[in-house]
């Protein structure tokens, strides 16, 4: 029942639906709480996404549906906490909370949702899951069969504060991470970066940008290898960015709105970096004036050389042969030997 232009509340009746797997209704223009689904065990996706929507988030999803891949509310009016009882959704794929106006901090259970942590079963049934879509490194897109092989966490664009939590970093199979806001809405994420996010080394997409982290970037976002996007722009980052393959790679801009950030990609060199120079190599200061003049005298004491050499080695030959009669005569009949020897 997606972009069907739907109005109105949901039907509370929609409960009773035991067997239900699938229930889409995104993109339409449903309005008021989410009734109680706490019946529909079965659920695998969950899409309400893009209406309007508004209420807390329920505490019944998490025990209830432990069954399900996909929750996704996005562009909707949710206010409130994220409930604590969402971390009883063990097989949880896709979680996208953006653009609410949800409050408060980040859960610290969210490792217990084991489809994002280290210990991911594999999701062995072959229930369908239909399609989800999802702005996937800025594009939207449509995940099928697929998305059992996504895992990802957008609460973007809300009103959130505090310090993301440690054990965020305990999500290692998580590949999705967006905790960014927009111009209308600001995230308040504050503190600092926790020192092992290298451990989630199987991120591809990482937005924080336009919150308030402060601290430097820990060097072990340089084990990040997968990272196809990143953006920790617009935040109170400071210190040198780490150095490797992947961060120097960025764009300056995915670095930007930190003014005690520096190095490659965002600025050539840190305050306080001393460059050895070697003295005998010209290094575009004032050294490099003196090289024309160099080259010209090298040039110029060549050709006197060159034309002193020529005068002596002439007249060396030709003068002695001009002013001694007897040696012309020798020099002259050596060469009509020579003549006659080989005719």
């Amino acid at each position: 029942m997606a972009k069907n232009n739907l109005s109105g509340k949901i039907p509370s009746s929609l409960g009773y639906l035991k067997d239900v797997v699938l229930l889409r209704l995104q993109d339409n223009k449903l309005s008021g709480e989410l009734p109680s689904l706490e019946n529909c065990t079965k659920l695998r996706v969950l899409d309400l996404g893009d209406n309007k929507l508004s209420g807390k988030i329920p505490t019944w999803i998490g025990p209830s549906l432990t069954k399900l891949l996909v929750l996704r509310l996005k562009s909707n009016g949710f206010y409130g906490s994220i409930p604590l009882s969402l971390c009883s959704l063990p097989a949880l794929h896709v979680l996208d909370f953006s653009k609410n106006n949800l409050s408060g901090a980040l859960p610290h259970c969210l490792p217990n949702i084991t489809a994002l942590s280290s210990m991911s079963p594999k999701v062995e049934d072959d229930s369908v899951v239909g399609f989800v879509q999802r702005v996937w490194k800025g594009i939207l897109i449509e995940f099928g069969e697929n998305l059992k092989l996504l895992r990802s966490i957008d609460i973007s664009s809300n009103n959130l504060s505090g310090d993301i939590p440690e054990s965020v970093t305990s999500l290692l199979k998580l590949i999705s991470l967006n905790l960014s806001s927009n111009n209308l809405t600001r995230n308040q994420i504050s503190g600092v970066l926790p020192n092992n996010f290298g451990q989630l080394e199987m991120l591809e997409s990482h937005d924080l940008s336009r919150n308030q982290i402060s601290g430097s970037i820990p060097p072990s976002f340089s084990s990040l290898h997968f990272l196809g996007v990143l953006d920790l722009s617009y935040n109170n980052l400071s210190g040198r960015i780490p150095v490797s393959t992947q961060l120097q790679s960025f764009d300056a801009s995915q670095f930007t709105g930190n003014l005690g950030l520096c190095g490659q990609p965002l600025t050539p060199e840190c305050p306080g970096d001393v460059t050895t120079e070697d003295p005998a190599v010209p290094n575009g200061s004032g050294s490099d004036k003196t090289k024309p003049d160099d080259d010209g005298l090298i040039s110029f004491g060549f050709y006197v050389g060159l034309a002193l050499g020529f005068i002596i080695g002439f007249w060396s030959v030709c003068g002695t042969l001009v002013l001694k009669t007897s040696w012309r005569y020798a020099y002259f009949r050596f060469f009509d030997d020579i003549k006659v020897r080989i005719m």
